[in-house]
């Protein structure tokens, strides 16, 4: 007991004399003045003109404060390594009036949070220059988030003729309404977008028989590489395509949603992929109308796309028919799609889509394989005997019943050999 007692008085002094040696550490207050604009003459009530106050305000700090209220424009706003914030992207709004971007991003480094973006009009179909937010230079590590736009013709997009594209840029809780051609349009004039994260993105044109007549495409990704997309959503609007994937590599989509949409072109499609390597992971595409001969998929040229885990319901065929996969100048492209669900039984079907060189673009289909081994079932004929097919073995079912083929080098050639005859 003497022994116990001991020991806990020194622990005791041990722990009092390891308190009497904590250091506490005050952070230093922010030295960065905050500028609100109102400070520089801008009055907010959406009557008078607040551009020439707001660049006041833009040239004499780096923190920019909006409050509550909606400011007039009527010119575009540059904006280059700074931080941009309102209160709330309900409550601080800029209001333009110009054939013109709102923000004209011209540097890296910019943080542009919690505010809206709307212009003049509702249908801006012949203002092709009302993109609310433009990137015009090499713009890196910056941050746009907590962000509402209406009425726009673009909601985000890369300025053309010159050296511009996004780098490892981050885009959060952005809303889209009413948009006459793209939510977002990342295209670089050169060069390439890389290293950025996009998630949580709902774009809506209206309702389904009240909205904008124009055919948009949500999404459209150019030359993006090691690019991750969360949660994007392309509902209520007549659509030619969801999401446009050209010369992209290495893009990870993950619960992407396509909702609402009337698809009134015939190739038409949700996911149009052109040249480029994408992973889908999970997703659902629920109560869309097909109203001309449209595709879930449609790959292009050298195209490697995986799907695992994606949902087709409730999705209607009014004037045109609805298949899996569409092919255009197909090269070498494959579709790896595992735990596709659907009430479509059709799309379930092998699409019977070859590359050149006779190999299915269709890969697997869920638990079916059709590149290795057995499980080609619905072709009516043999492909070309190819160097790809070398080995492999082909399943195909005939009115007799089921007949097998392997392709084997033989003199010099390849060829289909029946066997289990």
């Amino acid at each position: 007991m003497k022994k116990l007692s001991f020991f806990l008085f020194l622990f005791t002094i041990f722990i009092v004399g390891c308190r009497e040696k904590v250091t506490e550490i005050h952070p230093e207050k922010s030295t960065v003045p905050i500028i609100n604009v109102k400070d520089y003459g801008a009055i907010g009530d959406g009557k008078h003109d607040d551009t020439k106050a707001i660049k006041k305000a833009l040239a004499a700090g780096n923190d920019i404060y909006f409050p509550e209220g909606t400011y007039l424009i009527t010119d575009s706003l540059e904006v280059s390594k700074k931080k941009l914030q309102g209160a709330g992207m309900e409550h601080s709004v800029f209001y333009s009036t110009a054939n013109a971007p709102i923000l004209k991003i011209i540097g890296g480094k910019s943080d542009i949070r919690n505010l809206g973006f709307q212009y003049e009009g509702w249908d801006q179909r012949d203002f092709e220059k009302r993109n609310a937010i433009q990137f015009e230079d090499q713009i890196a590590n910056s941050i746009f988030e907590n962000l509402n736009f209406v009425s726009v013709y673009r909601g985000f997009y890369i300025a053309e003729g010159a050296v511009n594209f996004a780098f490892s840029v981050n885009m959060r809780n952005i809303y889209i309404f009413y948009y006459a051609k793209n939510a977002i349009h990342l295209v670089p004039p050169s060069g390439g977008n890389t290293g950025s994260v996009i998630e949580n993105v709902y774009t809506s044109n209206g309702l389904r028989y009240q909205r904008y007549e124009q055919d948009v495409v949500p999404f459209v990704f150019e030359r993006a590489s090691e690019m991750t997309l969360i949660q994007l959503n392309a509902e209520w609007a007549n659509i030619e395509k969801a999401f446009q994937f050209d010369y992209c590599f290495n893009v990870v989509v993950i619960s992407p949603h396509i909702e609402g949409n009337n698809l009134r072109q015939n190739n038409s499609t949700f996911f149009d992929i052109n040249d480029s390597n994408v992973k889908i992971i999970g997703g659902r595409a629920y109560d869309n109308e097909i109203e001309a001969d449209s595709s879930v998929f449609t790959l292009k040229w050298y195209s490697d796309v995986s799907v695992d885990t994606f949902n087709l319901d409730s999705n209607e065929e009014k004037q045109g028919s609805l298949k899996l996969l569409y092919g255009e100048n197909l090269e070498k492209s494959r579709l790896d799609l595992t735990r596709l669900e659907t009430d479509h039984s059709v799309l379930l079907e092998n699409s019977n889509l070859l590359n050149k060189n006779g190999i299915p673009v269709l890969t697997r289909l869920n638990d079916k394989s059709f590149f290795d081994g057995m499980g080609v079932q619905s072709f009516s004929s043999l492909p070309k005997p190819t160097e790809e097919w070398r080995g492999k073995m082909i399943l195909i079912e005939t009115p007799l019943g089921d007949e097998v083929y392997l392709c084997k080098l033989r003199n010099g050639k390849y060829e289909w050999v029946e066997v289990f005859n």
